[in-house]
């Protein structure tokens, strides 16, 4: 909008909804914003907007989808200012200590402890497109589902060899504390404010705000954990000659695989920052308890509901500076390259929670 661009736009993916979109997006730019859900429902607005046959009715459509929405929006903030938020805020548990608030850095994270926690029903079955995908992938009989796991593993075992998957992470604990809406993060040795941001609250039971997770600084303050992890190398320049190649499906497996390892890698971490914050998986914890998140604390990641301002990036790279230490650099819209990585704010309290405002 600011550089006078006004061209449809339409916009996707797992942080984002139709809701959010119309409500969020669409006020804040000057041309027609459209929600794809996914894939080919992006290709069909495509096709109705280059069709003038269609494409009136589209934005007929659109207009009475942002209308529906302004309805929405003004009529829960008549009802909100009724209604004050009066919950939320720090319960009292106990507050671990981290083992230290020194820098941890880990090349070289070795795939076999990595793979393991690749969440399978993700790669399979939405980046790869098998239907009934824990299922298939346990019947011997589903030949589509094997023949797809011999290509994944051989793309995996030929990715690992190029160095291309090769798992890096740098985390470490700070001292932060909660004040209302607000974490602020101190610099471990001189106790000076590195940051201060402010997150979203409930407007409904319980009120959650990340900053309850942390306990006040009046009552002792508390340790907040960051990290950034990455699958390796940017696949992109080895998928786009696979590609080139005449082999599709092998770029496009890399591609995903990548970015399930780097959400492996992520909870590979978590699990490590859990145990040594002194609160360890209990025994028999599984993969489903994992992906569950059945665990004590939650991570957080920028651009999601509960942790919604993506431009907070760059103090978490300004303070963990990862560009040189693990080659992930943030652009300018504050998205992480390669894109196979993954950035977190890590909490101990029992009570952390993924939630929509």
């Amino acid at each position: 909008r600011d550089a006078g661009i006004n061209v449809p736009l339409l916009v996707g993916g797992a942080a984002l909804t139709k809701n959010f979109t119309l409500t969020k997006i669409a006020p804040n730019y000057d041309g027609p914003v459209f929600y794809a859900g996914e894939a080919m429902h992006g290709l069909q607005i495509a096709n109705r907007l280059m069709d003038d046959a269609e494409r009136p009715a589209l934005l007929a459509e659109l207009e009475r989808d942002l209308q529906q929405a302004r309805a929405r929006a003004e009529g829960i903030a008549d009802s909100e200012e009724a209604a004050t938020p009066s919950g939320g805020g720090w319960r009292e548990v106990d507050v671990p200590a981290p083992p230290d608030l020194d820098e941890h850095l880990q090349h070289g994270i070795p795939l076999d402890e990595v793979l393991p926690l690749l969440n399978r029903i993700m790669l399979f079955g939405k980046y790869l497109g098998l239907k009934n995908t824990a299922r298939a992938l346990e019947d011997p009989e589903n030949s589509r589902a094997q023949e797809l796991k011999v290509q994944v593993e051989a793309v995996i075992q030929e990715a690992a060899r190029m160095g291309i998957l090769r798992p890096r992470a740098l985390w470490r604990w700070l001292p932060a504390y909660g004040e209302g809406d607000f974490i602020i993060i101190l610099a471990p040795r001189t106790g000076e404010e590195l940051v201060r941001w402010q997150f979203p609250r409930q407007k409904k039971e319980p009120f959650a705000c990340a900053a309850d997770w942390l306990r006040p600084r009046d009552r002792g303050g508390d340790h907040l954990g960051l990290f950034v992890t990455t699958a390796g190398p940017d696949p992109a320049p080895v998928a786009a000659r696979w590609k080139e190649e005449g082999r599709l499906l092998d770029s496009h497996i890399l591609s995903s695989v990548a970015i399930e390892l780097a959400e492996a890698t992520a909870e590979w971490v978590h699990r490590r920052m859990r145990a040594d914050w002194g609160f360890p998986d209990p025994p028999g914890f599984t993969q489903a308890d994992l992906f569950k998140t059945r665990y004590r604390g939650i991570r957080l990641s920028f651009g999601y509901p509960a942790c919604p301002q993506i431009e907070h990036q760059t103090d978490l790279f300004r303070i963990l500076r990862p560009e040189g230490k693990i080659g992930v650099v943030l652009t300018e819209g504050c998205m992480m390259q390669p894109e196979s990585s993954v950035s977190a704010l890590v909490f101990h309290h029992p009570d952390g929670h993924y939630f929509s405002p």
